[in-house]
């Protein structure tokens, strides 16, 4: 095994900001940033929204809102999560562009230290058991190494892998060498690659695969463990981001015992309600081996959400091609939460998704404010204008007059960095 690489030591390393990440980032990183910069979002926006109304994830969303003090986004994450590792589980996929995809989704949720992580969790997951108890979607067990995490995979090829400390384990990841055969399996399970590992003890090659991730962190750590480089250039990235922070409004002095009274009618009815509708998606005989396609309908109105989204701007092709496979995993998800028949997605299925979609970005501009992304805003408006002046007089702006003129620009490779965002 090799030893880990001295100068990324993950304990101890603090995130760069977004302008001093700029100069080494790559093509693909800086279009990842440009998109989320260009992203405005809605002020407005609350997670429920992209619950369908009526459905089983409603009742059990509303029973966490109305009896703890667990922000909403954890269940509501660890919920969607089961039902696209049962999916996956099923062999269900979609087509789209003549490819079939598995509706599997790679979710991050950042929460504060003692807000409820693993009880939400657990807690969901006993809740969508089987009718005997038992774990309805299959579970990756978590693995120290890439030996026994390809084994873990081969054992379950297909359902969801739950990790607690998830912020750790994407330092350790992406700056610790003897990780790096990890993050290749990783990046594998990511695209439907073939996952391999070839040793002269065992030769193991998984072409059937796919898992839902749901990473659960602690946000103040998350963000001493990741750096700003790695968040939008490196694998990290492939991640959506959920922050669930604690409601004003539901204090913790409301609920010392979350769950009290389980007898009452006020528990009773959407519980039981909840469960019926979960046992009875989980034994539909037409979701083994399904395959989902969307109507044209849908389509149009994914492109013209899309675009609206971004304020018409122009979205580089990566990042649109991550945010579109959610976007169609969660269609499919909400289709048959809402206890939808056939195969057939519809636009209200896709209008959800794409509010679900538009929820991972709104917070995933949140946590790189936390990077600097303000900040950098702000420094490329500066930069604008400059330009502007410059144009104005028939000249040409160069690095040397956003060093001279902008007081955060102290670099040639932050000045010529900051060029390519204008």
């Amino acid at each position: 095994m090799s030893a880990p690489i001295p100068a990324k030591s993950f304990q101890n390393a603090s995130p760069a900001s977004l302008l001093d990440a700029l100069p080494g980032m790559s093509q693909d990183g800086q279009d990842h940033l440009k998109a989320l910069m260009h992203y405005k979002g809605s002020p407005t926006w609350e997670g429920i929204k992209a619950v369908p109304p009526g459905s089983f994830l409603e009742d059990l969303v509303e029973l966490f809102r109305r009896q703890t003090d667990i922000p909403l986004e954890l269940p509501l994450m660890a919920a969607l999560s089961h039902v696209s590792g049962f999916l996956n589980a099923s062999g269900v996929q979609f087509e789209l562009g003549g490819r079939l995809n598995a509706p599997r989704l790679w979710t991050v949720v950042l929460a504060p230290s003692g807000s409820g992580k693993s009880f939400a969790s657990s807690t969901v997951s006993r809740w969508l058991a089987d009718q005997d108890g038992n774990s309805a979607v299959p579970h990756l067990q978590n693995a120290s190494s890439a030996a026994r995490f390809v084994a873990n995979i081969k054992d379950t090829p297909r359902g969801l892998w739950l990790r607690d400390e998830f912020g750790q384990f994407l330092s350790q990841v992406q700056n610790l060498q003897h990780m790096e055969e990890m993050k290749d399996i990783l990046l594998r399970a990511y695209s439907g690659d073939a996952i391999e590992r070839r040793t002269k003890e065992v030769q193991i090659e998984i072409l059937d695969h796919a898992l839902t991730i749901l990473g659960i962190t602690v946000e103040d750590t998350f963000e001493r463990q990741i750096g700003a480089d790695s968040l939008v250039d490196g694998f990290a990235q492939r991640f959506n981001y959920l922050r669930a922070e604690l409601d004003p409004d539901r204090s913790m002095a409301d609920f010392p015992i979350y769950f009290e009274d389980q007898v009452s009618p006020a528990f009773q009815v959407p519980f039981q309600r909840m469960r019926k509708a979960w046992l009875s998606l989980t034994s539909r005989n037409d979701l083994p081996g399904a395959t989902f396609d969307f109507d044209p309908e849908s389509l149009h109105f994914f492109k013209d959400s899309f675009r609206a989204l971004f304020n018409e701007a122009n979205i580089p092709g990566s990042f649109f091609r991550r945010a579109m496979f959610s976007v169609f995993s969660y269609a499919v998800l909400f289709h048959v939460i809402a206890g939808k028949m056939g195969t057939n997605v519809g636009q209200d299925s896709v209008s959800l998704s794409v509010r679900m979609v538009a929820l991972h970005l709104d917070h995933a501009r949140g946590l790189l404010d936390g990077y600097g992304l303000s900040q950098l805003e702000k420094t490329i408006r500066k930069a604008e204008t400059l330009r502007d002046k410059r144009n104005a007089q028939g000249t040409k702006l160069k690095p040397r007059d956003l060093i001279s003129n902008i007081r955060e620009i102290k670099t040639a490779a932050q000045a010529q960095s900051i060029l390519c965002f204008l």
